[in-house]
């Protein structure tokens, strides 16, 4: 059982039946009329030319459950990036192939793009970041784009297209808000969960090892 800022508390996986039953009958938009999706920066190929611009990657292998993780990438271009392929706080990060997993860019400074093979998804006023996330994620909207794109198949490459067709709900943003925090705060209690359940292991593991030897 987790509480949230607001006094509510909640279990892992459950959410609130009225709040269930405002998502349902909530107006319902299409990604594209709602949120303006931004392909992954291609590179140019040629690797020594004078004046190349270089710019940091958000890389497919850093978007995890758990959030962004690990070392960025570098992307080269012959032609500079235009400005709306930087990458925004509230940005709605996915892979394009095999997309299972969503995460909110948020908290940097620095000019960082995304690299060929993730997409960004910039939500307008009307679409709260996470909750577009837990919608991504929490439910079975990413499989359903990814299915689209080739049943049966080792590799799913998604697309823009794909991406903004797909009809979502959209509550007020107050209950957006709450819904994709309650998303937020689930993933958060999985982590500890999934670390404590390594650290038990681990001494257990240790306890064994003490016991063997004597």
């Amino acid at each position: 059982m987790v509480t949230s800022a607001g006094g509510e508390a909640f279990s892992s996986g459950v959410i609130h039946k009225k709040r269930e039953t405002n998502v349902k009958s909530a107006v319902k938009k299409t990604i594209g009329e709602c949120a303006e999706i931004i392909p992954g920066v291609l590179p140019h190929e040629s690797m020594d030319r004078p004046g190349r611009c270089s710019y940091t990657a958000v890389l497919p292998k850093q978007l995890t459950a758990d959030g962004l993780s690990g070392e960025f990438g570098i992307v080269l271009r012959d032609l500079p990036c235009m400005k709306e392929q930087f990458l925004q706080d509230g940005d709605v990060l996915i892979k394009r192939l095999n997309p299972d997993c969503a995460s909110v860019f948020t908290g940097c400074v620095n000019q960082i793009v995304a690299s060929a093979n993730v997409f960004a998804i910039r939500p307008k006023e009307m679409l709260d970041s996470t909750f577009l996330a837990f919608l991504l994620e929490g439910s079975s909207l990413m499989q359903r784009i990814s299915q689209r794109s080739g049943v049966g198949t080792a590799v799913s490459a998604i697309t823009v297209q794909q991406i903004a067709n797909c009809e979502i709900p959209l509550p007020p943003l107050e209950l957006q808000h709450k819904l994709g925090m309650l998303w937020k705060l689930n993933k958060k209690e999985e982590k500890l969960l999934r670390e404590l359940l390594t650290e038990n292991g681990r001494r257990l593991r240790a306890l064994f090892g003490t016991l063997s030897t004597k």
